[in-house]
């Protein structure tokens, strides 16, 4: 695990165990469409999810909200049918999770389908389904913000301008545009 030593730091181990946890949950039971995609890897969903915890712990957010928001990190590539837009790729990946969670019987929580569902979408989309939502409160539409952040800092891998910080919905994720540069470069140097 290549941010095995930086989950080590006293400033990120307050993730570090759900960080492990949906890790592994990731490597030994979701399947992905590509795995051999060049952008949309486990290696990529790996970056997400670290951020999206740590985003979630600066936000203070409840362990069930940061584990709402790992399942998402761990599921929302691994129905890709390419490595390009792929609009339809969240709706497959939600269906996935779904009918992971009935056929394991692991929980379900529509937080997680919601985000995962509506992460490849536009945010005025993706805001009003939560919202329009009767299942869901206020805070998913946080979740699905830092969710989207998270997985909008990793765009680095798809070029030094691929990120338009501008378009960063927290304050949080507008500080770790530098970190998110690290780890592509750290997750990098392990892979290679």
């Amino acid at each position: 695990m290549f941010l095995a030593d930086t989950l080590n730091d006293l400033v990120y181990k307050p993730i570090k165990k759900p960080y492990e946890i949906w890790h592994k949950f990731m490597e030994q039971n979701v399947e992905f469409w590509l795995p051999e995609s060049e952008w949309h890897t486990k290696t990529h969903c790996a970056r997400v999810l670290f951020l999206a915890l740590l985003i979630g712990h600066q936000k203070g957010l409840s362990a069930k909200e940061i584990d709402a928001l790992g399942m998402a990190a761990v599921f929302h590539d691994s129905r890709r049918l390419d490595d390009g837009i792929d609009k339809g790729h969240g709706r497959r990946a939600a269906e996935y999770y779904k009918d992971y969670c009935r056929g394991h019987d692991l929980p379900y929580d529509a937080r997680t389908y919601y985000i995962t569902y509506y992460h490849d979408q536009d945010d005025s989309l993706g805001l009003s389904e939560i919202a329009k939502s009767s299942s869901l409160s206020e805070r998913a539409i946080l979740l699905y913000q830092i969710f989207k952040d998270a997985d909008a800092l990793d765009r680095f891998r798809l070029g030094p301008d691929a990120l338009n910080v501008n378009l960063l919905r927290t304050e949080e994720a507008h500080r770790l545009v530098n970190f998110a540069k690290y780890l592509l470069q750290k997750s990098r140097k392990t892979y290679s």
